[in-house]
């Protein structure tokens, strides 16, 4: 079953966006838009590599200088479940887009979750600063 609003050719790189275009008129992702999902999801799964680490390395920050209760579990947290709530809302709201809309919209979701995962770094730092011992 072919769309004739989507031309045929010879060219194969046409032959795969005209596909990918079907899929998306279907609400689902082409194998194009997969590979695009993909490239976008190492940005994320980067994001949450950082994210995992201060899991690790940011409790021994605060037991170096002050007692080891006084950790922000939740705001650790809340920064490991940006980057993955972040690419699941991507791939939902691009799921009917073509392969541009796609990445666009990966790309919107990546600067989100990077100013998101920003905030969090900084609300860290405030929240370290003021339970500092005074001198």
């Amino acid at each position: 079953m072919t769309d004739p609003s989507i031309a045929d050719s010879d060219n194969p790189i046409e032959e795969i966006v005209a596909d990918d275009a079907r899929e998306a008129k279907r609400g689902r992702y082409g194998w194009l838009s997969l590979i695009v999902a993909a490239l976008f999801g190492l940005f994320y799964a980067y994001d949450i590599w950082q994210a995992i680490g201060n899991l690790f390395f940011v409790p021994a920050d605060y037991a170096q200088f002050m007692a080891s209760d006084k950790v922000p579990w939740w705001l650790l947290w809340i920064g490991v479940l940006i980057p993955p709530l972040g690419f699941a809302v991507a791939v939902f709201v691009g799921r009917r887009r073509n392969v541009f809309g796609k990445a666009l919209i990966f790309l919107v979701g990546l600067a989100v979750v990077a100013a998101l995962t920003f905030a969090v770094y900084a609300l860290n730092d405030v929240i370290f600063v003021k339970s500092l011992p005074a001198l």
